[in-house]
């Protein structure tokens, strides 16, 4: 299909409703959140998360919301640019990108995240493309949406 940038940010905003952003920002929470486990047992300090920090956690996870700057913030902020809305500046796009890239993909040692392939196709890999490089690098992707749509 040859997609317009009116016609992809409508199927962007069909695809990304309130409910597949809040399932992602689900998963991402439990990636991160088990990859923080992981590195307090490496530390043996599993135990070291007082109780009202584990609880404020869990309170996270289920209301996918945290006050202040953080990755739930960034998430929300590259689905939003995904759904059409005029990011704020660029610099400030590219922040919110680093953030998810960083939380999710930069290894203890390594000065740069290390992105797999399958994240591309994710609904927030998708997003952070839309935000770093344009809906048309989505193109691709929306194709393959609609060929499935269209066989179903």
């Amino acid at each position: 299909m040859n997609w317009t940038h009116d016609q992809a940010y409508a199927k962007l905003q069909e695809i990304y409703t309130d409910k597949v952003m809040q399932d992602e920002k689900r998963r991402v929470f439990q990636d991160v959140y088990r990859h923080l486990f992981e590195h307090l047992d490496d530390l043996e300090v599993k135990k070291g998360l007082k109780e009202e920090a584990e609880r404020q956690l869990k309170f996270f996870k289920e209301y996918t919301f945290m006050p202040g700057d953080n990755l739930f913030q960034s998430m929300r902020y590259v689905f939003l640019v995904a759904r059409g809305e005029k990011e704020k500046d660029r610099q400030e796009t590219y922040q919110h990108v680093q953030r998810i890239y960083r939380a999710l993909f930069q290894p203890a040692g390594l000065k740069n995240p290390v992105i797999p392939d399958s994240f591309w196709s994710t609904p927030i890999g998708v997003a952070c493309t839309v935000a770093e490089k344009g809906v048309e690098a989505v193109y691709p992707v929306l194709d393959e949406v609609k060929e499935a749509e269209d066989m179903a």
